[in-house]
């Protein structure tokens, strides 16, 4: 009767062991097989730090239209609305498709003429704009959020930003430029604070400032220069009178 008792309580004693290690050993395997989702999603959604870009202004033109791990497919819904599909490497990041246009398209152009890659808010991680970034058009900025894994859209319908757009690192700031009338152009200063682009500065640019000052009464100069609230701060014909920045947007966009 000792034996028996002494053989089952080892045999107890066994099977008791072994259930903790496969217990363990299940715990174990669950939490790598976690882990591994975890970083497999991370992988899947998280873009990476942007290649270095020029530390000097740089317009839309300088920006890739292709990039190592992202991809922009471009379409249209049932409805006839703009579909812009995110992919990285070969994944599905993210749908943008809503009512209102993505950007400003023509029909004879290819998808990927209205595709760039760019750290448009210089926080190291790459951006995508979406438009043909030109005159009289509108377009759109996708920024990635580190935050929340997921592109944001800046730029709206209407809004004159995002036109002939130069990118300054060193100021934290973006250009756009457009033309108002046949005699008047329009140069903005927007400065990056956190997430919102802030206007900064004006400058308004007269081609022919006597005609358009005879035309309608005013005593304009070829290059006006405003400040916030309205401020003049410098009026001239001569562009060297501008500042060495103001001096290479004007350059850069290819304007008198």
């Amino acid at each position: 009767m000792m034996k028996e008792t002494k053989y089952l309580l080892l045999a107890a004693s066994l099977m008791l062991s072994c259930s903790v290690q496969s217990r363990q050993t299940d715990n174990s395997s669950a939490q790598n097989t976690a882990d591994k989702t975890e970083t497999a999603a991370q992988e899947n959604t998280a873009v990476e730090k942007t290649q270095a870009q020029p530390a000097k202004p740089f317009a839309l033109k300088a920006c890739p239209q292709t990039d190592a791990q992202l991809r922009v497919a471009l379409s249209r819904d049932a409805d006839m609305n703009q579909v812009a599909v995110i992919y990285r490497n070969g994944d599905i990041v993210q749908t943008f498709n809503e009512e209102e246009p993505l950007f400003t398209d023509w029909y004879d152009q290819k998808p990927e003429t209205f595709i760039h890659y760019v750290d448009a808010n210089f926080d190291g991680h790459t951006d995508i704009f979406l438009g043909l970034g030109q005159s009289r058009t509108y377009s759109s900025l996708l920024l990635w959020n580190p935050k929340t894994q997921l592109f944001e859209r800046y730029g709206n319908l209407g809004e004159p930003s995002l036109q002939n757009p130069v990118f300054a690192p060193s100021e934290n700031a973006i250009y756009s430029s457009g033309s108002n009338s046949a005699w008047e152009y329009v140069y903005t200063k927007d400065v990056w604070d956190e997430e919102t682009l802030i206007g900064a500065e004006v400058l308004y640019y007269y081609d022919n400032p006597a005609e358009y000052n005879g035309m309608n009464g005013t005593n304009v100069k070829k290059y006006n220069l405003y400040g916030t609230g309205e401020q003049l701060l410098k009026a001239t014909d001569d562009i060297k009178q501008l500042s060495k920045g103001w001096q290479q947007i004007i350059n850069l966009t290819q304007q008198p």
